[in-house]
């Protein structure tokens, strides 16, 4: 679990107003990917390009952020600026969310993972407002979850969750294309 604790900390020093909420969505997408967002891929399509099309751009931001176990978060401003069509971001979405299946002991362990660092002062919010976090969190069943009104205000996030060798593929091939 060292490697969760790894992507914690850095997305901890990256984000510093996240909330137990948002480190909980850390680890769910860790382990899940993106698979509970995909009812129906046209829709997914449709909503991704209204997303884009809302979009104002941010001062620097990468194009993606690893989130470990092969994944990463692919930040939609960046993909905008470069001109990746919403459509292949989609497809790579899609092909994280058939591939990433996760298993709920794992994710529990990783849960485990973030109290341990909450009880060693080493996130952004006290042990205790995690520790009550998860009291209602399991009550719930482990759904998956949104991130936090202060994450959103704070970052604005924009991006899917998909597979960071295919992101690396697909971008081999974009900048062939674009002739950089």
């Amino acid at each position: 679990m060292a490697m969760v604790s790894a992507i914690l900390s850095a997305h901890f020093e990256n984000y510093p107003k996240m909330q137990p909420q948002d480190a909980v969505k850390l680890i769910y997408q860790n382990e899940f990917g993106p698979g509970h967002m995909i009812a129906d891929e046209k829709k997914s399509l449709q909503r991704l390009q209204q997303e884009m099309a809302g979009l104002s751009p941010m001062a620097k931001e990468p194009l993606y952020e690893s989130i470990g176990n092969g994944l990463c978060r692919l930040n939609l401003r960046p993909c905008l600026e470069k001109g990746i069509p919403p459509e292949d971001i989609n497809c790579l979405f899609l092909q994280a969310a058939q591939s990433a299946k996760g298993d709920m002991r794992s994710f529990h362990k990783k849960l485990q993972s973030l109290e341990k660092m909450a009880d060693q002062d080493e996130t952004p919010f006290y042990a205790a407002e995690l520790d009550y976090y998860l009291v209602l969190y399991k009550e719930k069943g482990c759904p998956a979850v949104s991130h936090s009104d202060a994450y959103r205000a704070a970052y604005a996030p924009a991006y899917r969750v998909v597979v960071q060798k295919h992101l690396k593929d697909y971008m081999k091939q974009f900048r062939k294309k674009a002739g950089e």
